[in-house]
């Protein structure tokens, strides 16, 4: 008893997990009966028992279990936190429950279970249970089985995925034991009931007697549907729903079944696993199927056919394949293999489905040509094929074909086409045959049903009588007009007896066609509608404004009410002129109205006087202001040319304002008139003072935009600063209430005019708004010149520590009753809430967060790690605004939070600051990455890191306050660490932080305790701030949460604690008195006034009625109301909740757990499911109000909604799904009004999402995009046009490419406004973005446009023509390839409509471009744009429409580009001695087109971004546009300021070929030789400019040149093909660039390099070794080099690499070349510059003390003297070798003519090896002769080449004898010459390689070059340029991975290349000549 007594007095969680088994049941009972006194389900102590549920399940003992099993299955109902817990319960319950021997603990196991998966986690319970069949126990695996089936029959087959389950029932049936095998049956039966036939399939693995006892079971079943009996929390709706037709079932009422019906929609083939039948095909098959003997080519498609069998393939890149399969059925002669070619052919494309589209198109047009065969077998299984393969396109896509086919000459291939179209109609639906679709079939088919042929007429009649059953007879009969009565009957009759299939080829319920929608049932709810009422003038929707809620009301409604009807601005509709008299006779005498336009202006005055005397006697009731204002704006109006007239005028209109109920509409007829008259001498004053009434009346951000607008569209000076100077004034009056964008755009036109008056009062009006928002302002204008800035930071300084005027004008009684409404923040205008942030333009960095950037921030080198932090530096510097998407950078920062390098952490810190600044309020999302991290800093020892982490989180919680890190426990889990520094630092900050913040959530209770042991820390400082801390917790706690947690302290520091809180207890602010507005202070900490912790004794209260209990709390209303009044406060609560997230509703939609938002007409099951969902986020008086049957409440929902968007705007953001739905659904309604409401609301509620960066879902877009597009057909013009504007305002929030398929969709309307309006809309599209646009395909896109040109309506034809004619500015002729064939007359009107634009489209304005680019230029210079901003605007109708690839880059006609032939060329300008023929290319891209004009940089920049496209063909084409430019010498020039640039994008680009590319088994090699290729050619082609190659710097060399080394010592390349080509090319490349770029940066760049791979511990030797190699050539170069170069730089350069590694450093280091090659640098250098090298130290510090100054002081003592004696004598030497060898080394004529002829044959290509056996011969018959005059000009390359050649020939004759002393050593050097292989650009006229590779290209052009390799490019291919040189060129270069390469340090000069072989030009222009008369024969 004694023990007893013990474990009795713990608490329960110690009892759970005591020793004793009864202490645990008492503990587990004690915590079953608490988890069910706990109401809150968010409860704390649910958190301290969240870890023990594992240890609960798996108790050893069972009674103990058992009781714990119950406590768990409570705390699942109850606990919030239960979720968390799934996979460690779930575990422990399969391993120890489900194996029990006790019954009831099995079942509680079985139960716990169930719940998990009823609390929404039904995927974690299916893995933990497919885990538990993995189990050794029989038992365990059982209780899964049966778990797993009972799971199935509760909650079905949408809960329980089925795919898993299938692949472990194959193993389970022939498992050992018998309970195994038969639970396993009884799964497949209980799986057979949900999905039944699609299980079959899946059998196919059975064994065939178990096959038979299940298929037994199957036929026992009873017929009745599985319905779902068990529900999870969020299908509650549902459950209800099947409840309910349940219901109505037992009744005796017909139940449509949904929940039951949901079954049937299971798809075997979802089922199937793919096969990767690429990946099995034979590695021979392309070349057997291309075999010439047929038994081969069988072979191979066998083999293909055998893979084909696989009901589901895995999507490939499939080309190929198809290609070939094409090739054999069009023209292979063995009948046998084309049938087999078209088995493979349909097996692959039912294999693929959908994912067949790409090649379904050209399979069909292929398969239709070969129709014409005869034999059965073939046209059978053509058959299967073109039918297989429709299912990829549609009817549209093949009707060009199918016409075609129809009219062809061979009957077989009419009567199968016709055959094929019935087949395809019976497939079809009305909406895939449309009407357009339907004339053009019938109008071919109305033609073959007179065919000759028996076959043609009856498949024609098939086809049309098929079609008729589809869309009825009523609609096809407009297209049978001329048909007899016969063949009519014929048709019907094929009707009657057509069979409709639906997507699976099972033939349809109910016949199909016009009849396949089913009939509304009875019993349907019908669409919501709105009865008829008459509509007044109060009813109608408020104009476009400013803001709701902050107008004045007009009349006398209750001042002192509050609610919607009070903050309604007054509205009135435009009264017609005859209504306007004839009210303005009733009101006023006869003589005003007449005199009033009197030409006398005494007669006006006197009028003018009557008439405000009139008015100013009338209440404001009678004032009939529009009617008032409207006729004093009649000609002459506010333009009275009398200033006492004008005077009167003007003081009437303020009166009016002042005094009436004065409306927008009112403002709009004379608001242009009095900005005329602002900058008035006389009555200027009385104009503003009238402006400002209006404000009052209005409000002031309606009049200023408008006020603004028209005075900049007056263009008078004077106007324009008078209403800047009436602006600057307004703002201080009415406080900062004005569109701010706009105004900042026109403060900028402002700074801009040529007035000086305009400028100095747009400063002015800048430094009002700067009071306002502050020094983030001058941001804006940070792009103008810097006089203006200095004029602006002067007006700056002047309001410097100057707060902003309280308002003196406005509707001052409405706002305060807003602010009471909204919390009462008081202030008075400086409670302004404008954030900068919102404004600015925002960057997306995502695309630079690559994966190599992270990879690089974790490697394990700390100077990476560094390098990379640096480069996250850089890339946010650049942006300095940035999006929320920022990749993975937010987990690789928090990983680099914790280096082990403590400068690496203090960058980190920086960048998190830099990043917080950079995203603003959107940074958000990432706090709980970053926030524990920082929160992890402020353990370090250093105090600046800390400090630096405190301003880092700062940032942080600035933006986006203390929620996330206390809803993630971060702050808990920091205050758990046990170190005194991040303790200290962490209390201390949370002190400053808690009290000024608003209420936090629940989770702030967890970190009690942790204060409370604080206080009890050894470290003196964390216990004095833990004490500190008290209060600030307490106010978001409270003070029983501490005196609960000092419970569980030891009595022996309780006592003392308790004091220490008791004394905190006192400080506690006071609550704020509810009778009064709360002051600012009081304001500020508003936890202390409604903490949600001071009341324990209440029980807690459901969380949905949290946000109403806050809302009437924070209210502080004026005094006690009656019980009415608090009803009416509390019924007005936020409109919007976020009870429900979105995610939930997409996750639902996703799973088909509610309908997807598709119909055709609004049905009552959709309004209901909308209902529902809204139910739980919208208020109940916006529920009254959204679903009210009369129009009148649904616009005042609307203006809830617009509201919301300043109020509310993170819960309008969160529910925008279902706010768009249900505006879908009042698009269906036929009010104008409310229709126009609801655009109103669209347009403000796109603008604000894109300015807040939001990115619009997919499952929103599809819901809702498709509806608005119907309403673009609006009879009416302003609804198209608001239409419009919200089209251009959804492309800034979801991508431009998927908006343009909706838009593409709705040409398929019957409606013509809506086709029109959506071809200009696509127009406005392909010009903002480009051709790429279309989707899927140009091809595809502009077909149908094009089809568009035939309609009937002419608005129609001229909006596809005005399209098409935009896409031809950018595609130029190359447009009809797209657009295919059209009508005669359709392209007579296009080619029209070109030719008349080409006239009237206006040449380029030069002189009129701005002083600062225009928007539109500078997104074209970035190299991502994700949105068109100002050019979106421009209509595509337009004729002279101005592009910006309006422009071309040549004045040459671009005919002149049209499919190069050969036989077309002139080839007499190769006879051109001086000017190198043109290679004839492509046409320049449009992206190129505008080097010729001022928009050159922008677009260069662009392009050259494009180079870094992962895409191969985006690459290439990129390279090909600016190998373009660098052709010509000219042109080039342009190009000077991107050089850097250029190659950086190059160097990228080369990496991720190496990294990605050549690793990435789909990309064709091809391709990425292909692709190296082009790329080392634009840089062989930069390098030949000597201008360009000059301007490179020295950290881009360094990185060109380590990217190319790194491709050169690529082993993977000589795999390929042709890879030593491009190791070769790679190799000329990187000694061109030694030779070309600017030596002093390419030396610098390689001894930098050098330097980082001595340092490297990954470098390879063999890198190093070519990197040395590279500084050998330099310094054999120097001598030429010496006066270019920059030696002053070079010393530094060596000076840094020997600080470095200085020479002690080099003793236990293997090798010292690296430092020899220094030494030998700075060796050359003194012995060059001789003592006045010393003279260029002048940039190493303290250079005396400089290693690199000692060893030139030692070099200049010992060797400059005998250097230079040395170089004399060399020098003489130089003179006198020539001479000597001239002499003595002559051969004879004939003997020299037999060598040229040799090297002639070297040179050949076809005869090199013939060549090197004769100079074997050669070499054998004269020993002696040297071969010097035929090799001193060709490179030490071709040297070595011939000297191996040789060596080879010599090995072969003579065996393998290891001796080489017959063949000599050719030649050791070559003569010395001053100019390169190339000699610059200006010396290239005469190279012979040149027109050898000219010729190259010629012969293959001819079909003459038969040793073409099979892997070569085609030269004319127009879709890839080779870029390269010929072999022969690349061969001329320095090879610097020769082995031959001389090892030692040469200090003397290199030997420059020539040419390899003297190639007789005039030789190479016979073979031209020769192949000329051949193409003339030809």
């Amino acid at each position: 008893m004694g023990d007893d007594s013990e474990w009795m007095k713990l608490p329960t969680e110690e009892k759970c997990t005591h020793k004793v088994w009864k202490a645990r049941v008492a503990g587990y009972e004690e915590a079953g009966k608490l988890f069910q006194r706990i109401d809150d389900e968010k409860s704390p102590e649910f958190n301290k028992y969240a870890g023990l549920m594992k240890k609960f399940v798996t108790d050893s003992n069972a009674v103990a279990q058992e009781k714990a099993l119950d406590a768990v299955l409570h705390f699942l109902e109850n606990a919030h936190v239960a979720a968390r817990t799934t996979a460690d319960v779930v575990a422990g319950v399969v391993s120890k429950c489900l194996n029990a021997s006790k019954t009831k603990t099995k079942e509680k196991g079985m139960e716990i279970i169930m719940m998990y998966i009823e609390i929404e986690k039904p995927d974690v319970v299916q893995e933990q249970l497919l885990a538990g069949l993995e189990n050794k126990q029989p038992k365990v695996v059982v209780g899964c089985i049966q778990a797993l089936t009972i799971a199935l029959r509760d909650f079905g087959s949408k809960t329980i995925q089925i795919k898993p389950c299938l692949k472990v029932l194959p193993k389970l049936l022939e498992d050992r034991d018998k309970n195994v095998r038969e639970e396993t049956k009884q799964f497949i039966i209980e799986l057979y009931r949900w999905i039944g036939g699609a299980l079959k399939p899946q059998m196919s693995h059975f064994k065939p007697v178990q096959v038979q006892e299940l298929e037994a079971e199957f036929e026992r079943l009873p017929n009745e549907k599985p319905v779902q009996t068990r529900f999870m929390r969020s299908q509650q709706d549902l459950k209800a729903k099947i409840e309910e037709q349940q219901a109505a079932a037992a009744s005796g009422e017909a139940s449509g079944g949904d929940g039951a019906a949901e079954t049937e929609e299971i798809d075997p083939f979802d089922l199937i696993e793919a096969v990767d039948i690429l990946a099995k095909l034979p590695k021979d098959f392309f070349d057997q199927i291309e075999a010439k003997k047929w038994q081969e080519r069988k072979e191979a498609l066998d083999a293909l056919q055998k893979l084909t069998d696989s009901p589901k393939i895995e999507n490939g890149d499939f080309g190929n394949v198809i290609r070939a399969l094409l090739k054999v059925i069009s023209k292979d002669t063995n009948v046998m293999l084309v049938a087999l070619a078209g088995k493979c052919l349909t097996g692959i494309a039912k294999g693929l489905r959908k994912k067949f589209q790409p090649y379904a198109h050209q399979c069909v047009s292929a398969i239709i040509e070969k129709f014409k065969e005869k034999k059965v077998a073939v046209v059978t299984s053509l058959r299967e094929a073109i039918d297989a393969s429709f299912v990829g396109t549609s009817l549209d896509q093949i009707m060009e074909d199918c016409v075609t086919a129809l009219e062809n000459k061979n009957p077989s291939i009419r009567a199968e086409t016709a055959q094929f179209l019935a087949r395809c109609f019976a497939k079809s639906t009305v909406a895939t045959l449309p009407k357009k679709l339907l004339k053009g079939y019938c109008s071919s088919l109305l033609k073959s049903i007179n065919d000759t042929t028996p076959d043609v007429r009856e498949a024609s009649f098939q086809a049309l009588g098929t079609a008729m059953r589809v869309v009825s007879e009523k609609n096809i009969a407009p297209f049978l007009n001329d048909v007899d009565t016969l063949k009519m009957q014929k048709i019907q009759e094929c009707c009657q007896n057509a069979v409709l299939l639906n997507a699976r080829g099972e033939p349809r319920q109910g016949g199909g066609g016009a009849a396949a929608a089913p009939a509304p049932k009875k019993n349907e709810p019908k669409p919501v509608t709105r009865p008829p009422a008459k509509p007044t003038a109060r009813a109608k929707p408020a104009a476009k404004g400013g803001p709701p809620g902050k107008k004045k009301v007009g009349g006398d409604k209750g001042k002192g009410k509050k609610g919607g009807a009070a903050k309604e601005e007054p509205t009135e509709s435009i009264l017609a002129d005859e209504v306007v008299e004839e009210k303005a006779a009733a009101a006023l005498p006869a003589d005003v109205i007449s005199g009033l336009s009197n030409s006398n202006w005494k007669l006006r005055l006197a009028a003018m006087e009557t008439f405000s005397q009139n008015v100013k006697g009338m209440s404001k009731e009678e004032i009939q202001t529009q009617v008032f204002v409207r006729t004093l704006t009649k000609k002459p109006g506010l333009k009275d040319t009398n200033f006492q007239v004008l005077k009167l005028k003007l003081e009437l209109v303020g009166y009016l304002g002042q005094n009436s109920a004065f409306t927008k509409t009112s403002a709009e007829f004379c608001l242009s008139d009095i900005v005329d008259k602002v900058g008035d001498v006389k009555n200027g004053s009385i104009a503003q003072e009238a402006l400002s009434c209006i404000a009052e009346a209005t409000s002031l951000q309606f009049v200023s935009s408008e006020v603004i607008r028209c005075a900049f569209e007056q263009k008078n000076p004077k106007n324009q600063s008078e209403s800047m100077v009436w602006l600057t004034q307004a703002v201080r009056d009415f406080g900062f209430k004005v569109n701010i964008k706009p105004m900042i755009e026109n403060i900028k036109k402002a700074l801009a005019a040529t007035n000086p008056a305009v400028r100095g009062a747009a400063i002015g009006l800048l430094g009002t708004v700067h009071l306002y928002m502050g020094p983030q302002l001058r941001m804006f204008f940070e792009d103008e010149k810097a006089a203006l800035l200095q004029q602006i930071d002067a007006e700056f300084e002047k309001n410097k520590d100057q707060k902003p005027p309280a308002p003196t004008r406005g509707i001052v009684a409405l706002e305060e009753e807003d602010e009471e409404e909204n919390g009462g923040d008081g202030g008075g205008g400086a409670a302004e809430e404008v954030n900068v942030q919102d404004l600015m333009p925002r960057n997306d960095i995502s695309e630079k967060i690559t994966e190599e950037l992270l990879a690089e921030m974790a490697d394990k080198n700390w100077k990476v790690r560094a390098e990379a932090l640096q480069k996250v530096i850089a890339i946010l510097n650049e942006a300095k605004f940035i999006t929320s998407s920022i990749g993975e950078l937010a987990s690789a920062l928090k990983t680099r939070l914790s280096d082990a390098n403590k400068i690496l952490v203090n960058n980190t810190i920086g960048i998190c600051l830099t990043l917080a600044t950079a995203m603003g309020p959107h940074c958000k999302h990432h706090i709980k990455n970053i926030g524990p991290g920082l929160i992890s800093c402020m353990a370090d020892g250093k105090p600046q890191v800390r400090a630096a982490t405190v301003n880092a989180l700062n940032a942080w919680v600035d933006q986006c306050t203390l929620t996330p890190l206390v809803e993630s426990e971060a702050i808990f889990d920091g205050l758990k660490t046990e170190n005194p520094n991040l303790r200290t630092e962490l209390l201390n900050w949370l002190v400053e932080k808690l009290p000024t913040h608003r209420v936090l959530p629940t989770e702030l209770k967890m970190c009690v305790p942790v204060v409370l042991a604080c206080l009890e820390d050894r470290n003196a400082d964390v216990r004095k701030k833990a004490q500190e801390s008290l209060v600030p917790f307490m106010i978001h706690t409270g003070y029983d949460s501490f005196f609960k947690a000092t419970s569980k302290l030891k009595p022996a520091s309780k006592d003392q604690i308790v004091k220490i809180i008791e004394a905190a207890r006192a400080n506690l602010p006071a609550k704020a008195p509810k009778g009064k507005k709360a002051s600012a202070p009081a304001a500020a900490a508003p936890p202390s006034a409604s903490s949600r912790f001071d009341e324990p004794e209440e029980p807690a209260k459901p969380a949905k009625a949290e946000p109403k209990s806050k809302v009437v709390k924070g209210k502080g209303a004026k005094a006690p109301a009656s019980s009415g009044k608090k009803k009416e406060e509390e019924e007005t609560g936020p409109p919007i909740t976020l009870t429900v997230p979105k995610e939930q509703r997409f996750k639902d939609e996703k799973n088909m757990k509610v309908l997807k938002w598709n119909f055709l007409e609004v049905r009552g099951e959709y309004v209901e499911q909308l209902r529902t969902q809204m139910e739980k986020n919208f208020s109940k008086s916006t529920m009254d109000q959204l679903f009210h049957n009369d129009f009148k409440f649904h616009i005042k929902a609307i203006q809830v909604f617009i509201k919301c968007l300043d109020t509310h705007t993170e819960e309008t953001v969160g529910n925008l799904d279902l706010i768009l739905k249900w505006i879908t659904l009042r698009f269906y309604d036929t009010n104008p009004s409310m229709l126009n409401k609801a655009l109103e609301f669209l347009e403000k509620l796109f603008s604000m999402l894109a300015d807040s960066d939001y990115h619009l879902a997919d499952i929103e877009a599809i819901s809702f995009i498709p509806y608005l597009v119907l309403k673009v057909g609006e009879s009416k013009d302003n609804v198209r046009r608001e239409v419009r504007k919200i089209f251009k305002l959804i492309c800034k929030v979801y991508p431009a490419s998927k908006m343009f398929s909706h838009l593409i969709d709705g040409l398929k309307s019957k409606n013509s406004k809506q086709r029109a309006e959506c071809l200009e809309e696509l127009g406005s599209l392909i010009e903002s973005y480009g051709i790429t646009i279309c989707q899927p395909s140009p091809a595809h896109a502009l077909k149908i446009i094009a089809q568009q040109i035939s309609d009937r309506d002419t608005s129609v034809r001229n909006a596809a023509l005005n399209t098409v004619l935009t896409a031809h500015t950018i595609l130029g002729e190359g447009l009809y390839k797209y657009i295919g064939h059209l009508a005669e007359k359709d392209q007579s009107l296009l080619e029209e409509r070109i030719k008349r634009s080409a006239k009237t489209r206006p040449p380029p304005k030069q002189e009129e471009r701005p002083k600062t680019a225009p928007l539109t230029q500078k997104t074209m210079s970035q190299p991502n744009i994700p949105r068109a901003n100002s050019a979106m605007q421009k209509s595509s109708s337009s004729n002279s429409v101005k592009r910006e690839f309006a422009l071309d880059i040549d004045t040459e006609p671009t005919n002149s580009y049209d499919m190069p032939q050969l036989i077309q060329h002139d080839l007499d300008d190769i006879y051109e001695p001086v000017k190198l023929p043109k290679i004839k290319a492509r046409p320049p891209s449009p992206s190129m087109k505008l080097l010729n004009s001022n928009d050159a940089a922008a677009t260069i920049g662009f392009v050259i971004s494009q180079i870094t496209s992962p895409d191969i063909t985006t690459c290439i084409q990129a390279l090909v546009q600016v190998d373009e430019v660098l052709k010509d010498e000219e042109r080039a020039e342009i190009m000077a300021g991107h050089v850097d640039q250029l190659l950086l994008t190059l160097s990228m680009q080369f990496k991720m070929v190496y990294s990605t590319h050549m690793g990435d088994e789909d990309t064709p090699k091809d391709d990425v030789v292909r692709l190296y290729r082009c790329l080392l050619g634009t840089l062989l082609a930069i390098l030949q400019t000597q201008r360009l190659a000059k301007k490179a710097g020295k950290d881009i060399l360094k990185d060109v040149v380590n990217s190319l080394i790194t491709i050169l010592l690529d082993s993977r390349l000589m795999e390929l093909e042709e890879g030593p080509q491009v190791v070769r090319s790679v190799n000329v490349t990187v000694v061109k660039i030694v030779e070309k770029t600017d030596h002093t940066s390419i030396t610098g760049a390689l001894i930098r390099l050098l330097q980082d791979c001595v340092s490297s511990e990954t470098c390879t030797s063999k890198f190093l070794d070519l990197i040395m190699k590279c500084l050998w050539k330099m310094i054999r170069m120097l001598p030429d080099i010496i006066n270019d170069l920059n030696v002053d730089r070079i010393l530094m350069d060596c000076h840094l690499f020997l600080r470095a590694f200085p020479s002690s450093s080099w003793k236990d280091k293997g090798s010292d070349l690296p430092l020899r090659t220094i030494k030998t640098i700075l060796h050359s250098l003194a012995r060059l510059k001789g003592h006045k090298i010393l003279y260029h130290t002048g940039m190493i510090e303290s250079s005396e003390n400089s290693e690199v100054e000692a060893y030139l002081q030692k070099v200049l003592k010992n060797d400059v003297a005998a250097t230079n004696a040395k170089n004399d004598e060399l020098n003489d030497n130089r003179e006198k070798t020539p001479k000597s060898s001239t002499k003595t080394k002559r051969f004879s004529k004939t003997t020299h003519d037999m060598l040229a002829e040799i090297f002639k044959k070297i040179g050949a290509k076809e005869n090199t090896k013939e060549g090197l056996n004769d100079l074997y011969d050669f070499k054998r018959k004269y020993p002696d002769a040297d071969l010097e005059p035929f090799l001193k000009k060709s490179s030490q390359f071709f040297q070595n080449y011939i000297e191996r050649g040789l060596r080879g020939i010599e090995e072969e004759r003579m065996g393998s004898s290891g001796e080489s002393g017959i063949i000599p050593v050719l030649m050791s050097s070559t003569s010395s010459s001053s100019s390169g292989p190339s000699g610059g650009s200006g010396e290239e006229k005469e190279d012979p390689n040149y027109f050898r590779e000219r010729l190259k290209m010629l012969r293959v052009k001819c079909g003459l070059d038969h040793n073409k390799e099979a892997g070569d490019p085609d030269p004319s291919d127009t879709d890839g340029i080779e870029l390269l040189g010929s072999t022969e060129e690349i061969d001329e270069a320095t090879s610097l991975d020769d082995d031959k390469q001389q090892e030692n340090i040469d200090p003397e000069p290199p030997q420059p290349t020539n040419p390899a072989v003297s190639v007789d030009v005039s030789d190479l222009k016979m073979r031209l000549e020769r192949i000329k008369k051949l193409a003339n024969k030809s």
